[in-house]
């Protein structure tokens, strides 16, 4: 009689221990899962800001190739933001409204001229290139809620072509 009242308390015993083995492993999977998702994540980050960083270089050597090929007509630019508009990178006075970089729909670019910026560049003209990027943490509200900044000083040029 004992042996099956001890047989019997094995079985409902056998069945919590597989219950919380089965919840272990279920908690463990969940955990990596989630591990996971937060990694994927963080590399889609960082490759997009890897991108943003190098289009706001790409953006700031273009300005650098303007300022050289034409001084005067850079030097006579309004202080304002223009979009920079792709394949040719033409400037148009304003902020991008919306996608402006051929790639995947997600990233835009700005530059802004300061000429004659007495506090930061001696004179000279502050460029500050500006790259925008959406990602799934971006609201509707705010699109483009992520962005990477170049800011860069410009010297004057003379008419020998030489930098002062």
């Amino acid at each position: 009689m004992l042996l099956i009242k001890f047989i019997k308390d094995q079985r409902g015993q056998t069945i919590v221990e597989a219950t919380i083995a089965l919840a272990s492993i279920l908690l463990a999977l969940t955990a990596i899962s989630i591990a996971v998702m937060t990694s994927l994540n963080n590399s889609s980050f960082i490759k997009d800001q890897t991108l943003a960083s190098k289009y706001a270089q790409q953006g700031m050597e273009h300005m650098r190739y303007l300022r050289n090929i034409d001084p005067v007509s850079f030097e006579a630019m309004e202080s304002q933001i223009y979009c920079m508009n792709p394949p040719d990178n033409s400037l148009i006075p304003g902020q991008c409204s919306g996608v402006n970089i051929a790639t995947d729909g997600q990233f835009k670019r700005e530059a802004e001229i300061q000429q004659s910026s007495l506090v930061d560049c001696s004179m000279g003209t502050k460029i500050i290139v500006t790259v925008y990027w959406a990602s799934s943490k971006c609201d509707a509200a705010d699109r483009f809620c992520h962005k990477s900044q170049l800011i860069s000083c410009f010297s004057r040029q003379s008419d020998e072509g030489r930098t002062l």
